[in-house]
């Protein structure tokens, strides 16, 4: 089947503007792009499908490099928390949703976070009991590295003040040494073992759900990260069960957990190498959040008297990143206090001297510290730097100040100064830490506004319109080895093209975040659309 895409603002990537042209699809692939469709005609058939999208734009799909696909697809089911602004907010989220939720064996929300609220406190279990004593309740704090349960959860779960505390984990206690309800990082395991125990039908029903919104947002691509939260509700064979079904409406990337078990990795890349799920590496992570101070600094936390923690020992690894890069499995690693990040370099470049080229595309996520000295060795070793300008907006700036004091917070947050160092950049989101909208991204990514959409977050950092764009389709593909077949409109490529109902290029910046996807096609096939748009 022939599908033309018409339009007078067609954006392929491989330029910095929007310009007129017709772009012929065959079967997935696109065949032909020209400057009208009149320039098409010689190689049209009879029955072919005509799409004329007028002055909306049109590019290629968007490529979320990081996200986790099975808490996403759960937290569009469970209680949003994420307007909320006191904890006396998310109790009345709950009254307000409890008919919606209460059938269900355990009660689960996203999103809440205390850094924005005026009573800055971590909230207690005492405010659950006293209003949900009877149901289980887990409530994932916005950033997912802790959450806030009730006794009840604590009681299913058989912790007591004397269970003793994962390693990279807290069973946050009290000055009289009582459980408060908070746990951090991996002792949330204890707890998201038992609540997110779902049948196989209620996984497919949310995958489902998932690819649904994600094309609705036009990502056509997405990077499925590992994280401790997911390892109880992964299961990828149902990615394949969708993709015979024909429900699988974006490609997928994996990265499993890099743990220096690489008979598991090489079995793992064997088994999901297919078109549309595929490994593309394997994650870690080196530290927490600075939020929490759990992540990994340098010098002191400006507000407490330690750098934070790793979550293994360094030297293992540094280790494992040398084996897996010997192999030549590309790593992506958690960094986001700056001697994480510096440790990451580190390790990334005492790895290309030990094992040579391996050809790998190492990443390092999130980067919210860094020193100055670590900037250009992204380009020097050759090293992805993966971030998402939405968390501008998710966080309070004023808790980093405070975290990390007014000078280390100069460098937080940076895309502009790796992009000047000559270094790759990817977009994502962090869906479900953050939103899955890729306008909230772009909004922030060339604005730099904070959650007050009026004040700015390190303003020098901003990109434009093009580095933008090209950082949330062509970057990604090629963190995944796949620039030669997507992540720019071009001849031979997969059709993975999506249609914006404004141009971006000519909207004032606020209206970015009104602007909504009207068609996204993936591999050729129409998995979104707003019927208005077609001729």
């Amino acid at each position: 089947m022939q599908q033309v895409l018409m339009s007078n603002q067609i954006f392929t990537g491989t330029t910095d503007t929007a310009v007129p042209g017709a772009i012929l699809v065959e079967g997935n692939k696109i065949s032909k792009i020209a400057s009208s469709i009149e320039e098409l005609e010689p190689f049209l058939k009879e029955n072919v499908s005509i799409h004329d999208f007028e002055d909306q734009l049109v590019m290629a799909g968007f490529h979320d490099f990081h996200l986790h696909l099975f808490p996403g697809a759960l937290q569009l089911q469970s209680v949003d928390l994420s307007e909320t602004k006191s904890a006396e907010d998310v109790i009345q989220v709950l009254k307000r949703d409890w008919d919606q939720h209460k059938q269900k064996e355990w009660i689960i929300g996203f999103g809440w976070d205390n850094g924005g609220w005026n009573d800055a406190k971590l909230p207690t279990k005492e405010l659950l009991d006293a209003h949900f004593p009877d149901h289980p309740i887990i409530l994932n704090h916005l950033e997912c590295h802790y959450c806030w349960v009730n006794s009840k959860a604590l009681a299913l779960a058989g912790i007591t003040k004397d269970t003793p505390n994962p390693e990279f984990g807290e069973i946050m206690k009290d000055e009289n040494l009582e459980i408060t309800g908070i746990l951090m990082e991996k002792a949330q395991s204890l707890v998201q073992k038992l609540a997110y125990n779902f049948s196989k039908e209620d996984k497919l029903a949310m995958l489902n759900n998932f690819f649904t919104y994600t094309a609705r947002h036009g990502i056509t691509s997405l990077n499925d990260m590992y994280a401790p939260f997911s390892e109880f509700l992964d299961d990828f064979d149902l990615l394949y069960e969708l993709e015979e079904t024909k429900q699988l409406k974006a490609r997928v990337h994996l990265q499993p957990k890099m743990d220096g078990s690489l008979e598991q990795a090489r079995l793992f890349k064997e088994k999901y190498n297919h078109p549309k799920v595929k490994m593309n590496g394997l994650k870690q992570f080196i530290d927490g959040v600075i939020t929490g101070h759990t992540a990994y600094m340098l010098e002191d936390y400006a507000d407490v008297s330690h750098r934070g923690h790793t979550t293994y020992p360094l030297q293992q690894l540094e280790e494992w990143i040398i084996e897996a890069d010997k192999e030549g499995f590309s790593v992506r690693l958690h960094a986001i206090g700056d001697g994480a990040v510096k440790f990451s370099l580190d390790a990334f470049e005492k790895a290309r001297k030990l094992n040579g080229n391996q050809h790998t595309r190492h990443t390092i996520e999130h980067i919210e510290s860094i020193q100055d000295e670590d900037i250009p060795r992204f380009k020097e070793l050759n090293v992805i730097a993966s971030v998402q300008p939405y968390h501008l907006a998710a966080l309070e700036q004023k808790i980093y100040v405070e975290r990390l004091g007014a000078e280390r917070f100069k460098n937080t947050y940076l895309c502009k100064s790796f992009l000047n160092a000559g270094a790759m950049v990817a977009l994502g989101s962090d869906f479900p830490v953050v939103h899955i909208s890729p306008m909230k991204e772009i909004y922030h990514a060339i604005t730099r506004k904070d959650n007050t959409l009026v004040n700015d977050w390190n303003a020098n950092e901003k990109l434009s319109m093009s580095e933008t764009l090209k950082a949330y389709t062509y970057a990604p593909a090629y963190g995944c080895f796949r620039e030669e077949n997507l992540g720019t409109l071009e001849e031979g490529k997969l059709a993975d093209i999506i249609v914006l109902n404004k141009n971006l290029f000519e909207i004032p910046a606020q209206e970015i975040l009104q602007t909504e996807v009207v068609f996204t096609m993936c591999d050729g096939e129409v998995v979104y659309e707003l019927k208005s748009t077609l001729v």
